[in-house]
């Protein structure tokens, strides 16, 4: 009896760690469906909230690309407020943002030939006692743009004649002054000739040779517009040209290129 007894408890036993084993397999199973079902919804929230941050980011690029932007035109219309050629600032940003420059640095671009154009006619304006031209203007700003100051410009609109156009003057200062490093040398220069009342011509002829004594001289030494040693020319009476860059006489030599 007592060994029937020790059987049926050790059946009973038995039964209910293998209950509370198969109950334990249960949970875990519920557990891994349902981490199995929750991931794809997971995954979905968290492609949601990418998405999200992705559209917001452009959304912040894009807002600030239109006030850079809005800079750049804050300095055209200010440049057509002024009366000044508001083409020349809006073709600033435009030559920036053709070379890959970002927004912000077209809008500085645009404010830099702003600048520029401004300092160019005050400039010209030799103290209110001149009204510089549209020309003139534009002119003076790319010579301070190639590193021309605005006492370099102010001394062809101080020396040169009454009514006289400084357009090809300022361009040949841009031109021999960033050939020669000099500006200052270069306006000097170019002021003495502009006193000679040497045309614009010969003032032309005079930058290519690069040569700041050259303009000084009024004279290419010899030089053509390269800075080469001319032979072979014929030459006027004393080799001199006068103004309009005539050549008079017939006697064969070196020219002595004398130019007033």
């Amino acid at each position: 009896m007592a060994v029937r007894v020790a059987a049926v408890r050790r059946d009973g036993m038995r039964r209910t760690k293998l209950q509370m084993e198969m109950k334990k397999m249960r949970k875990i199973t519920y557990i891994a469906a349902a981490a199995l079902l929750a991931a794809p919804a997971a995954l979905a929230a968290q492609t949601t909230v990418q998405a999200r941050t992705n559209v917001s980011a452009r959304a912040q690029a894009n807002a600030a690309g239109s006030r850079t932007n809005a800079g750049a035109d804050v300095s055209v219309r200010a440049a057509a407020d002024a009366g000044l050629p508001s083409e020349v600032v809006a073709r600033a940003a435009a030559e920036a943002r053709a070379r890959g420059a970002s927004e912000a640095q077209a809008a500085r671009a645009a404010a830099d030939a702003y600048a520029r154009l401004d300092a160019s006619r005050d400039a010209l304006g030799r103290r209110g006692e001149r009204t510089a031209s549209r020309a003139e203007i534009v002119a003076g700003a790319n010579a301070i743009a190639r590193g021309a100051s605005q006492a370099d410009l102010a001394v062809l609109a101080e020396r040169a004649p009454a009514r006289r156009s400084l357009t090809a003057s300022l361009n040949a200062l841009a031109s021999l002054g960033a050939e020669s490093g000099d500006f200052h040398g270069a306006a000097a220069a170019i002021a003495s000739r502009l006193q000679h009342n040497a045309s614009d011509r010969a003032i032309t002829q005079l930058a290519a040779t690069g040569s700041v004594d050259a303009m000084l001289r009024g004279s290419t030494g010899g030089l053509d517009a390269a800075g080469n040693v001319a032979a072979g020319a014929t030459a006027g009476v004393g080799g001199v040209l006068n103004a309009g860059g005539s050549l008079g006489g017939s006697v064969t030599g070196a020219v002595g290129g004398l130019i007033p």
